[in-house]
């Protein structure tokens, strides 16, 4: 019995010594005994802290179009459509008002006075129904511009009637007719974070004018001490400064000295986007820059129409102009600067069928060869095509700023 259980006890002695020579070395390979003996009593590594890092850009994204110019055959058209109760616009602009809704500033030169104090009227001296004006304020255009040729149509009536129809409409801003208050008659927008302060001028009045001093009234293109002051306060109180200037010469493409004298006094005063109509036609794009500061400014001549019911080939192409409004932190204490890169020009076209009617709108890429086909210019200029209006923008537009197809 004893001798049994001394063999036993060799055997478990055995068995736990190569149990040990196993264990050690399986575990001796790892860290696990090393970790296990020098960190059981040590502090852990304290959790770094986080550093505060500069905030990333933001953008906002702007886009501006032409002469909203209502001729008798659109406001005709709508009064139809609304079965003689009133006025529906929304056929005339449902191909393109889609584009809108990725912009956050949405700027319109409104050729015609919108008002209630003069029935509509066509050229030479044009009137449009609030429904018009309500119609631009659905599409989501928050930045009106109101200094044009015809600002003077309806006369101080007018122009009062006008002011007091766009300010009744919320979240937006109208411009383009001062008093000489410039501390409260420059308007500003404020979206994400950036305030844009917003200019308008015109070159002409077709030879008409206000006697009433106490009426609002335009500001001349060529009326650069006005202008210098106004630019001065909007830089003082904004990040961005726009101006729409309504100059040029009527259906020609080449601008003219004028106009560039005027956008390099604009360049110098300090603007920073110069938005030009008037033409009815669209004209070239491209960047001035002050060589004593090194601003920049990007100028649109010309937009051409945003819709229209003119007769020529030409004024049935018109264009869009957008750009981002990037604001871009400098350090930690939210310092930053503002700036406007991607300029694009995006081209657009009237379209009616025969005798003026079905006005309408569209982006030229959703255009087709079909309708410009059977466009109702045509019967005054059958030259009117897809090619004829893509031989104009190649030429006139630099392909750095063409946004097409």
């Amino acid at each position: 019995m004893k001798k049994t259980k001394k063999i036993l006890l060799i055997f478990l002695s055995v068995a736990i010594v190569i149990s040990g020579i196993a264990f050690y070395d399986v575990f001796s390979k790892t860290d696990f005994v090393t970790a296990f003996i020098f960190t059981a009593d040590s502090t852990p590594e304290p959790t770094p802290t986080p550093q505060p890092t500069i905030k990333p850009q933001e953008t906002t994204k702007f886009i501006g179009v032409g002469d909203n110019l209502i001729h008798g055959m659109l406001y005709m058209q709508a009064n139809n459509r609304a079965n003689g109760n009133g006025y529906d616009f929304d056929y005339a602009y449902e191909n393109i008002e889609y584009y809108f809704d990725d912009f956050d500033i949405k700027f319109i030169n409104q050729e015609t006075l919108v008002n209630d104090a003069f029935k509509p009227s066509t050229y030479p001296q044009f009137s449009s129904p609030l429904e018009l004006g309500q119609k631009v304020v659905d599409m989501g255009f928050n930045a009106i511009g109101m200094s044009n040729n015809h600002s003077y149509d309806k006369g101080p009536d007018g122009i009062r009637s006008s002011l007091d129809f766009w300010s009744r409409q919320k979240d937006l801003v109208y411009f383009g007719f001062y008093t000489g208050d410039d501390e409260n008659e420059i308007k500003y927008l404020d979206i994400n974070g950036v305030r844009v302060a917003f200019l308008a001028y015109t070159r002409w009045t077709n030879g008409l004018s206000i006697a009433d001093e106490s009426c609002p009234q335009i500001v001349f293109t060529y009326d650069y001490d006005t202008i210098e002051r106004q630019v001065k306060i909007a830089k003082e109180n904004a990040d961005i400064v726009i101006a729409s200037c309504h100059w040029g010469y009527e259906e020609t493409n080449q601008i003219i000295d004028e106009q560039k004298e005027a956008a390099q006094k604009l360049n110098e005063f300090g603007v920073d986007a110069i938005i030009g109509t008037h033409p009815h036609v669209i004209q070239t794009v491209e960047w001035i820059e002050n060589p004593e500061n090194g601003h920049k400014t990007i100028v649109c001549y010309s937009l051409g129409n945003f819709i229209s019911a003119q007769s020529t080939a030409n004024t049935m192409l018109g264009g869009m102009f957008q750009f981002d409004i990037v604001k871009t932190y400098t350090d930690l204490e939210d310092n930053y600067t503002v700036s406007i890169k991607n300029p694009k020009f995006v081209p657009t076209v009237t379209h009616y069928d025969a005798n003026y009617s079905n006005v309408r709108n569209y982006l030229l890429k959703d255009y087709s060869e079909e309708l410009a086909n059977v466009h109702g210019v045509r019967a005054f200029e059958p030259v009117f095509s897809i090619e004829f209006m893509e031989n104009i923008i190649n030429k006139y537009i630099p392909q750095e700023f063409l946004l097409y197809k």
